[in-house]
């Protein structure tokens, strides 16, 4: 069969939505040259407007704007009391910043297996003798785990996410978001805030933040500089207003994805929780052949990633926790099989028709007639 070379189905889909004359790129461009007039650079209006439309839009009473999704989850680490010589739950089919962060308030990471939807087994980080945990809501599947006194969500690819129609924002005490230019919500360079209804973590955070000043003269804690500067805060803010509709098309897709590999026998598509309403920041399937599936698709101009080929527990940096291949099973298949296919919002229905066809056409698919 002759491959169709003019077909391009992007992974990346950032060009499209900061085209030029997008009413977004519009928006942001304009507030971005009058903010450079005022000069207001350094947290401000902006960063407090971002702030509060996280609050109103997801009904938490406190967003802190901060550097990075990794700052939001080291500070808060920091502002729960976790530290040095304390062990900390997570799971290692993450990307290595949820350890990262971790190992950076003098924690030492310990993991639990996954289960097949990627999520962490709790059953297993049940009477664990740990200072806290931190399951990561991957994939943008949020789940609403309880069980420990200190739970802080690794919710950086969830935003919007829910579970029992509640957002995962809300969840336990704290949860931390990345606004990194490839999440569905998100800024021009690495950004990231914190979300929580409890009044002294959000307090402790602000001061985290912002060398631990309570005002310009006046250091009360050690602390750093993780501010979300105004400039991001104005390309979030802009963004803000079409999350939803970005989500409820990943979600199209997904469900598109779904049905069409529906019967495959090498392509496992995970259990979908009706209690849960993922927002497919990743649309990852786990697969027979998979690198010579993806070199395939790569062939016909659809392009996939792999997320993450190397689980945690496994990587070079992170030998001194004393893990070994087989310790967790579960995430190490995932990590040999799992493939991620485009799923963001500038698909067309024919671009996911087309990786269907593509992906049955590789397996030999031919779906059984009833006689």
């Amino acid at each position: 069969m002759a491959i169709n070379v003019a077909m391009r189905v992007n992974y990346n889909y950032l060009p499209q939505q900061f085209a030029e004359g997008s009413t977004l790129a519009r928006d942001i461009e304009r507030d971005i040259v009058e903010e450079l007039h005022r000069g207001l650079f350094t947290l401000g209006p902006w960063v407090e407007k971002f702030e509060q439309a996280i609050c109103d839009k997801y009904g938490v009473k406190h967003c802190i704007g901060v550097n990075s999704g990794t700052d939001a989850l080291i500070l808060s680490l920091k502002a729960m009391g976790v530290g040095q010589g304390d062990v900390v739950l997570t799971t290692a089919n993450s990307f290595v910043a949820t350890v990262g962060a971790i190992v950076a308030v003098g924690a030492t990471p310990r993991f639990v297996d996954v289960l097949s939807d990627y999520s962490m087994d709790w059953t297993q980080a049940l009477h664990r003798h740990v200072k806290a945990v931190v399951p990561v809501h991957l994939t943008g599947l949020a789940k609403n785990f309880t069980g420990f006194p200190l739970v802080i969500n690794d919710a950086c690819q969830a935003i919007g996410a829910e579970y029992d129609g509640q957002s995962v924002a809300t969840f336990q005490r704290i949860s931390a978001f990345s606004l990194h230019p490839l999440k569905n919500l998100h800024v021009l360079g690495d950004g990231g805030f914190v979300t929580t209804d409890d009044d002294g973590y959000a307090d402790t955070i602000r001061l985290l933040r912002n060398h631990g000043l309570a005002d310009r003269d006046h250091c009360v804690m050690p602390g750093v500089n993780s501010r979300l500067d105004s400039l991001h805060a104005i390309a979030g803010w802009h963004s803000l207003k079409t999350i939803d509709e970005t989500n409820e098309k990943r979600r199209r897709n997904a469900a598109r994805y779904d049905e069409g590999l529906k019967g495959i026998t090498d392509v496992f598509i995970p259990l979908r929780n009706p209690r849960a309403l993922p927002v497919y920041h990743t649309y990852v399937v786990t697969v027979g052949n998979r690198d010579n599936l993806q070199a395939f698709l790569a062939e016909r101009g659809i392009d996939t990633k792999v997320h993450y080929s190397i689980p945690i527990h496994l990587q070079k940096g992170y030998a001194y926790l004393g893990y070994k291949a087989g310790d967790l099973p579960q995430t190490e298949f995932q990590a040999d099989h799992q493939v991620s296919l485009p799923v963001h919002e500038y698909l067309s229905e024919g671009d996911i028709e087309y990786v269907i066809d593509q992906i049955k056409i590789f397996y030999h698919y031919e779906p059984s007639v009833g006689i």
